[in-house]
């Protein structure tokens, strides 16, 4: 049976009205429509705002992103939120944004606040290991793990090391002032003082042991390099002090110029010295110079390919009004350049001299490609080479005015891009006497390397170093990377004292106490943290210390008396005296005042294999050792603590176990969970302080703590390559010394901490500390 239709319109009975009446529509459907309003705008309390969407239009991200729900809902879903206790997690800015020039200035800003940054900081962050030492942000390493490729460039490239951090120190007066006030600091016996001939002058650098005042050979603060600059031919001390030991030095100065006449004028970063005294100030300028040290036998030849001379001065300089009584020698200076530019080797030019140019914006000379500048060796007048010209040393770069004005109209690179963009037509052109950029003063400071033949080969360690304005210190940088140079860290530099048989942050001092207390924190770390099985045991091979060497219990074994204090020999005719009875096995005639606190420093060579480490054991050869061709080893000891860990470690279980299962039954009882933060404390328990000192044997002597007494320690051992074999840089004390030249000998046996095994070792003691 056929359904019969609805409409009208298509056979139905039933017709639809033309009009309808939409308010009566509406009320007879009030109810319905007043029931979903009031269901959307006020939803209970089961239901949140994105559950009142469609089906289809929910997400699962909405209950903690509102971006997913509509415009409108938003304001009331994030009400929601924070009325449940829930804050609604805000997204991150996208890396993109945080990068922007101005974010990325700002939150460099920050990063500074609490360590200094040099000019090359990011150029290094990105290359290199950084570390924090002495309140600067530093380079340690190399990323490239280029240890020999560091060496390489020292002895036969160039290696290239930023040390912007030491600290410049300007002191102003008369001569004799400040010979007497050098007097004081330091001894004629270590060496010329700052007022020698050789130094007066201004045409050579040098260097300086300072101690607390009057207090030698006592309360070593460290070792300073010095220069003399004449300013409208008024003479300035200028001196470079290592930052662990600026505090020392500050302390110093004030201690001699009178209380009332010093004051401390704090700056933005740091607290400024600067005393006056009759005819005497000082000042301490921080950051207004950039050094750079280049070494190796290339260093010359990346120097001349990367400075070019000025030989007319620009007036559009604005810094060249500041020096219109001031002759700046440019076209003689030229000249002298030019002539020593064809040199193979920076140590062929006279010892530490200084030399003042004006150059050239560096960013014109840098080439396209990363290429090794080569000399163009051809004969060169002796004469030229050793007379140095009396104007040599004289520069600008000295005169405040004149860097405050160099740093003030600087061009970065951004506009130096544009600048060549804008001006140049042709791409690859250069214009070097462009007047947009301002000529630059630098300083030259050369460095002779090894001069004793039978101590290490000629020039080796030879170089630069530059001293530029603050500033232009990363186009510099850059420049002299492109021509060749590698650069390094911290650990190069270690390594060069290393390969060179020279001390570094001598132990006497507090920058060197501090030193071997930051080293001995990072192995005992180190060492802790591998499982008990795989730890050496020190007790076993009779190593009472491991990781620092304890200078006071050496000196008080070998004296008759207590010491309170040491010190390092650093007289150098007693030195020489000394090696020359070690060298021909007879006894010493002389006496030497504070003999019981004396320590002396040797350099040590194998003997055939083996390598010396640092913190080895230098011991006193028994009569007969060298006559007998057996390996010498050291018997094994006696390690009483043994048992005892092990029943602290069975009792430590034990007692783990019981409290494993007392939460075990708390957590059974307890219905709700209660899960607490976990924090990691710092600090070590008892239990693992008590295991630590039971691992570490306490001690009070240490000369007979083996077979074979010991005389001294190494603080830095390694494979050295000038040398092709074990060496190392350590000290022994000098009644030691006294008693190895009474038994006549003259070689003495070395012991790393980690074997049992003697090895015999050439014995030289250094000289240059």
């Amino acid at each position: 049976m056929e359904a019969t239709e609805f409409d009208a319109s298509l056979g139905g009975t039933e017709n639809l009205p033309i009009t309808a009446n939409s308010f009566k529509f509406a009320a007879s459907r009030s109810i319905e429509i007043t029931a979903m309003t009031e269901s959307i705008l006020r939803p209970n309390k089961t239901k949140l705002i994105f559950q009142s969407l469609p089906v289809h239009m929910r997400r699962r991200v909405m209950s903690h992103n509102c971006k997913r729900l509509p415009r409108r809902l938003r304001e009331g879903h994030m009400e929601q939120l924070k009325k449940s206790g829930l804050p609604p997690k805000q997204k991150r800015p996208s890396r993109k944004y945080r990068r922007r020039p101005a974010n990325l200035l700002a939150e460099y800003t920050r990063r500074q606040r609490r360590v200094t940054w040099l000019e090359t900081h990011i150029w290094h962050a990105k290359r290199f290991h950084m570390t924090e030492r002495w309140g600067f942000r530093l380079a340690h390493r190399p990323c490239d793990k280029a240890f020999r490729a560091c060496y390489r460039a020292t002895s036969a490239h160039c290696l290239l090391q930023d040390i912007s951090y030491f600290v410049p120190i300007l002191i102003k007066g008369s001569i004799e002032s400040i010979e007497n006030m050098f007097s004081l600091l330091c001894s004629k016996t270590c060496g010329l003082g700052v007022t020698a001939k050789a130094f007066i002058s201004g045409n050579r650098a040098g260097s300086l042991n300072i101690f607390k005042p009057q207090s030698y050979p006592f309360g070593f603060i460290g070792k300073v390099e010095f220069q003399w600059v004449y300013t409208n031919e008024i003479p300035e001390l200028l001196i470079f002090v290592h930052p662990s030991q600026i505090k020392e030095v500050e302390a110093s100065f004030s201690s001699i110029i009178l209380s009332e006449d010093s004051k401390l004028l704090k700056d933005s970063k740091r607290i400024k010295l600067s005393h006056n005294l009759s005819d005497i100030s000082i000042n301490v300028l921080y950051g207004q110079f950039n050094r750079f040290r280049l070494t190796g036998p290339k260093s010359h030849a990346i120097l001349t390919h990367s400075l070019k001379t000025v030989n007319t001065i620009k007036l559009s300089s604005e810094w060249v009004s500041k020096t219109k009584n001031f002759d700046l020698y440019l076209q003689e200076k030229h000249e002298y350049w030019s002539n020593i530019s064809n040199l193979s080797s920076p140590s062929q030019l006279p010892s530490r001299i200084v030399i003042g140019l004006i150059v050239k914006d560096p960013r014109w000379s840098r080439p396209k490609k990363r290429t090794k500048a080569e000399a163009v060796i051809s004969p060169t007048n002796i004469e030229i080479l050793r007379n140095l010209p009396k104007y040599a040393p004289s520069s600008p770069l000295w005169h405040t005015n004149v860097r405050e004005i160099i740093k003030k109209n600087i061009i970065t690179n951004g506009k130096f891009i544009e600048h060549v963009t804008k001006t140049h037509s042709v791409p690859g052109e250069t214009n070097e006497d462009d007047p947009a950029l301002q000529n630059i003063p630098v300083v030259l400071i050369q460095r002779p390397g090894s001069q004793n033949s039978t101590y290490k080969k000629i020039g080796y360690g030879s170089g630069w170093d530059i001293i530029l304005p603050s500033g232009y210190g990363l186009p510099f940088w850059l420049t002299f990377i492109m021509f060749g140079a590698r650069p390094g860290g911290l650990r190069e530099t270690e390594h060069l004292s290393h390969e060179k048989g020279e001390t570094y942050l001598c132990p006497d001092s507090v920058s060197g106490t501090l030193e071997e207390e930051r080293i001995e924190l990072q192995l005992k770390e180190h060492y802790f943290k591998r499982p008990p099985s795989k730890r050496v045991n020190f007790i076993k091979l009779g190593i009472l210390s491991p990781f620092r060497c304890p200078w006071m219990i050496l000196l008080r074994d070998w004296s008759s008396c207590a010491c309170d204090n040491f010190f390092i020999l650093r007289e150098t005719n007693i030195i020489n005296e000394l090696q020359n009875c070690l060298n021909r096995k007879t006894p010493i005639i002389t006496s030497f005042p504070n003999e019981n606190s004396c320590l002396v420093a040797v350099y040590l060579q194998t003997e055939g294999k083996g390598l010396i480490k640092d913190h080895a054991i230098i011991c006193m050869p028994n009569f007969g050792d060298f006559k007998s061709n057996k390996v010498l080893q050291e018997p094994q000891h006696e390690d009483k603590n043994s048992k005892i860990r092990k029943e602290k470690r069975l009792e430590h279980r034990k007692l783990l176990k019981k409290i494993r299962r007392a939460q075990i039954k708390l957590k059974k009882k307890l219905t709700e969970k209660i899960t607490k933060p976990k924090t990691k404390s710092k600090e070590p328990s008892e239990y693992v302080k008590s295991m630590r000192d039971l691992w570490l044997k306490s001690f009070d002597s240490v000369r007979h703590a083996c077979v074979r007494q010991t005389m001294g320690y190494v603080t830095k051992g390694a494979f050295s390559f000038t040398e092709a074999k074990g060496c190392a840089v350590g000290y022994i004390a000098f009644n030691a010394l006294k008693y190895l030249i009474d038994s006549k000998f003259n070689k003495i046996l070395v012991r790393n901490t980690t074997s049992n095994k003697y090895s015999v070792a050439n014995i030289q003691l250094i000289n240059n500390i």
